[in-house]
C-alpha cells in the first residue's frame, strides 16, 4: 500500500519547506506527486522521466540547477539513492516550497542488503507527521539585509578599503545568505565608480546568487560580456584556473564557494591578491567545509595573520528549525563531530588500541557511525555526503579504527585488491578489460609495466583521519604499523595507496616504508596536486615487484621532469627522488674534473652539462641540502630567467654564480 507522510502540511503559510515522503511503486508515487503538485511549477529529479514532467534532471547532472532557487522540486529514488544530488536539490527549494521524495515501500529498504538504505528508512519512519508552528510566516520573509548580512558588507567594505593583505573568511550553513551578502557589498563598491570587483568560484553556477543580488541593488546596472556595468565599474567572473594563468588586476577578489577550490591553488590567490575574501559552506554538497576550513586556516595563519572570520547563522532562504533542513543534516550526517577529545597534552600512545571494526556496527551504533564520519569530515579535505555510503557499503572495503580511552580517534578506510583471474591478466594488458574495484594492482601492472602484479593480494589504504585535536602524534604511523603487522594473517603480498603528492604527506608515507613508484601526469581536479601511487611490498613476490616499480620510477622521473612535471616544485621533487639506500652511483673521474673546471669558471655550463646533469641525480639521491637550482634548471630545464624569478634573483648571471658556488661546495665537502 502506497504510503504518503506530508511532514508539514501548512509550509505554504510558512517559510518552513513541506518535506513529503511519498512510499510506493514507481507507478502510484509519481500518480501522487502528480496530484499533490497539479497546476504548480516543479523540477524532476530522477534517472526516470514521466511524460508529464515538465522540468527534469537526472541525479548526475544536478549541478547545473546551482544558485538556482525552485518552490516545487520531486526526488524520485526508486532506482537508487545519491545522497550527493540530494544534498544539493535539498538546497535548490526555497521557503514555503515543497519537496517530495518518492521512495519504494520502505519495508523494502529496512530489508535491503546496504546499511545505508536501511539506516534512511529507519529515519523516514521516525520523522514526525507535524513540527511546530514556525515563527516566521511568508509574509513576513526579510526583503532587506540580514543584521548578519549587514554585518558581512561592512567587513567587505573593509577589505576594499582598509589596510590591505587582511583577508575575510565568511562560513555557514546552506541558506544563510552569504553569497547574497557579498553581492550587496560588490553592488555597493560598482556604485563607488571606477571599481573592477572580480568573482570566482568551482563553477560558473555556484555564483549566480551573488551576480544576482548584485544585479537586484542595482537598477541601472546593465550586463556585461558574462558580467555586470555600471558606468564604468564592473563585476566579472573569472574561472580559478584562468584567474591563476593571467592574474587581471582588480580592487576586490571575491572568492566564492571556496572549499570547491584546491587549497594549493587558494594559496597562490591569497599571496596574489591582497584585497581578497572567500566563502564557504560549514556542511555542503561540495565537500564539508569542516576539514577545509583547518586546513585553510594554517594558510592563513602563516601568510596573513591578520585575517578575519564571520560567521552566519541564521537561515535566509528559508526559516529556522525548517523540516527539510533538519532531515537533510541527520540523514547525510552534515553536521556529524569527531568525539571530544583533549589535544592540550601529547596523548600516550601505549593506550591506543587499534582494531578492524565490522561495518555492521556503524548501522547498529549511531553515535560511532556519527563520530567516525566525523573524523572523516574534519581531517580531510573534501567529504561529500556520497562518501557516507562509501563508509557503509563500498564492496571489498575495511574499516579499522583507533581507540584511545574508549574514544575513536582515528579511522583508516582499506579497499582489499586482486588476485585477478589469471584468464584476465592478458587483456588487462592489452587495455581490453579494465575491472572494477582493482585500482592498485591495475595501476602497478598496466602503469609501472608490473603484471605480476596481478596475481597478488593487495589492500590500498583509502583514507587515514586522525582527530585534529590529535595530529603530528604518531597516530596515523601506528594505524600504517597495525595494518602492516596483521597484513600476513590476512594473506596480503602487497601494500599501497595513491593520493596528492604533496612534500608533507609524501614524508609521512615515506616514513612509514611506502615507496613512490608512479605520480601522475595531470594535476587532480580535487587538489590541484598530482597523484602518486606508493607501494609497500611484503611477500617476496612483492617486494620484488616494488623494488622493480621503484627502480623503473627513478630512472624515468628524471627524464620526465622536463617533459610533464616543468612546473613540479623543487620541494616535491626532492622527496620523491631522494633514495631510501643512499646516494646513488658515484660520480666519474671525468665528471668531477668537469664539475672542478665548471666551479672555477674554466668551462661553460653548455660543455659540463653531463656532469652538472649526474651531479644533479647524485645528490638528489642523497638528500642533499639546496638541490632547489639543480632541479629547476638540470632537471626541469626551465630557462635561465625562470630560475631567476622562481629563486628570487636579478637574472642569467646570477643563477649562473650560483650555481658555480653549488658545484665548489659540493666539490669541498
Amino acid at each position: 500500500m502506497m504510503q504518503v507522510n506530508p511532514v508539514v502540511d501548512s509550509g505554504a503559510s510558512h517559510r518552513w519547506r513541506q518535506l513529503h515522503i511519498i512510499a510506493g511503486s514507481p507507478e502510484k508515487t509519481c500518480a501522487r506527486a502528480a496530484n499533490l503538485l497539479e497546476g504548480d511549477r516543479y523540477v524532476w529529479v530522477g534517472r526516470r522521466r514521466p511524460a508529464w514532467a515538465e522540468k527534469s534532471v537526472s541525479p548526475e547532472k544536478i549541478g547545473a540547477l546551482l544558485g538556482q532557487e525552485v518552490l516545487n522540486l520531486i526526488f524520485d529514488a526508486h532506482e537508487g539513492f545519491d545522497a550527493d544530488a540530494f544534498a544539493i536539490a535539498a538546497g535548490l527549494v526555497i521557503g514555503g516550497g515543497r519537496f517530495l521524495l518518492l521512495v519504494p515501500p520502505l519495508q523494502q529498504w529496512l530489508d535491503a542488503e546496504q546499511r545505508f538504505l536501511r539506516r534512511l528508512a529507519r529515519l523516514l519512519e521516525k520523522i514526525a507527521p507535524e513540527p511546530p508552528p514556525s515563527r516566521l510566516p511568508a509574509s513576513e520573509a526579510p526583503a532587506v539585509a540580514t543584521d548578519e548580512q549587514v554585518q558581512v558588507i561592512e567587513a567587505l567594505r573593509h577589505v576594499a578599503h582598509g589596510h590591505r593583505k587582511r583577508p575575510l573568511v565568511v562560513v555557514a550553513d546552506r541558506g544563510r545568505g552569504k553569497s547574497a551578502a557579498f553581492g550587496m557589498a560588490a553592488a555597493t563598491l560598482l556604485a563607488e565608480g571606477g571599481r573592477t570587483v572580480l568573482v570566482t568560484a568551482p563553477r560558473r553556477s555556484a555564483s549566480l546568487a551573488l551576480f544576482r543580488h548584485a544585479a537586484l541593488a542595482l537598477p541601472d546596472v546593465r550586463e556585461y560580456k558574462g558580467g555586470l556595468e555600471l558606468g564604468d565599474s564592473r563585476l566579472k567572473f573569472v574561472a580559478p584556473d584562468e584567474l591563476l594563468h593571467a592574474l587581471p588586476g582588480c580592487d576586490l577578489l571575491l572568492v566564492d564557494e571556496a572549499a570547491g577550490i584546491p587549497v594549493p591553488m587558494l594559496e597562490k590567490l591569497l599571496l596574489h591578491y591582497k584585497r581578497i575574501a572567500f566563502t564557504t559552506t560549514v556542511h555542503g554538497y561540495e565537500g564539508s567545509g569542516k576539514g577545509f576550513t583547518l586546513r585553510f586556516a594554517r594558510v592563513l595563519d602563516r601568510h596573513r595573520p591578520q585575517w578575519k572570520k564571520l560567521f552566519m547563522h541564521e537561515p535566509v532562504r528559508w526559516a529556522a528549525d525548517d523540516p527539510l533542513e533538519k532531515f537533510t543534516f541527520r540523514a547525510l550526517l552534515l553536521d556529524a563531530e569527531p568525539a571530544a577529545v583533549s589535544g592540550d597534552a601529547l596523548p600516550d600512545l601505549h593506550g591506543l588500541v587499534v582494531e578492524r571494526l565490522p561495518r555492521d556496527d556503524l548501522a547498529r551504533n549511531e553515535l560511532l557511525l556519527r563520530q567516525l564520519f566525523g573524523l572523516l569530515v574534519s581531517a580531510h579535505y573534501r567529504t561529500t555526503p556520497a562518501d557516507l555510503q562509501h563508509l557503509m557499503d563500498a564492496k571489498n572495503l575495511h574499516l579499522w579504527v583507533g581507540w584511545l580511552n574508549e574514544q575513536p580517534v582515528s579511522a583508516m578506510l582499506v579497499a582489499r585488491e586482486g588476485p585477478l583471474p589469471q584468464a584476465l591478466h592478458e587483456p588487462i594488458m592489452k587495455g581490453k578489460r579494465r575491472p572494477a574495484d582493482n585500482l592498485l594492482p591495475l595501476a602497478v601492472a598496466t602503469q609501472c609495466g608490473y603484471p605480476e602484479a596481478l596475481g597478488l593480494h593487495c589492500e590500498r589504504v583509502v583514507r587515514i583521519a586522525v582527530h585534529p585535536a590529535l595530529q603530528r602524534c604518531g597516530i596515523g604511523s601506528r594505524m600504517l604499523q597495525s595494518l602492516r603487522d596483521s597484513a600476513p594473517r590476512r594473506g596480503v603480498d602487497l601494500l599501497g595507496s595513491s593520493f596528492g603528492a604533496t612534500p608533507e604527506l609524501l614524508r609521512f608515507w615515506r616514513r612509514n616504508g611506502f615507496e613512490p613508484v608512479r605520480l601522475g601526469f595531470r594535476r587532480e581536479a580535487s587538489s590541484a596536486a598530482h597523484s602518486v601511487l606508493v607501494l609497500d611490498g611484503l611477500s617476496p613476490a612483492a617486494c620484488k615487484v616494488q623494488a622493480g616499480s621503484r627502480q623503473g620510477f627513478q630512472d624515468r622521473f628524471a627524464l620526465q621532469l622536463a617533459e610533464v612535471f616543468s612546473d613540479l616544485s623543487p620541494e616535491l621533487v626532492q622527496v620523491l627522488m631522494q633514495a631510501t639506500d643512499g646516494p646513488g652511483p658515484p660520480l666519474s673521474p671525468a665528471d668531477l674534473a668537469a664539475l672542478r673546471a665548471f666551479s672555477d669558471g674554466s668551462r661553460q655550463y653548455l660543455d659540463c652539462l653531463s656532469a652538472l646533469y649526474r651531479l644533479a641525480l647524485h645528490q638528489l639521491a642523497a638528500g642533499a641540502e639546496g638541490t632547489e637550482i639543480l632541479v629547476l634548471k638540470l632537471l626541469q630545464k626551465r630557462s635561465w630567467q625562470d630560475v631567476a624569478g622562481a629563486m628570487g634573483m636579478s637574472g642569467r648571471k646570477a643563477v649562473s654564480k650560483r650555481l658555480r658556488q653549488h658545484v665548489a661546495l659540493f666539490l669541498a665537502s
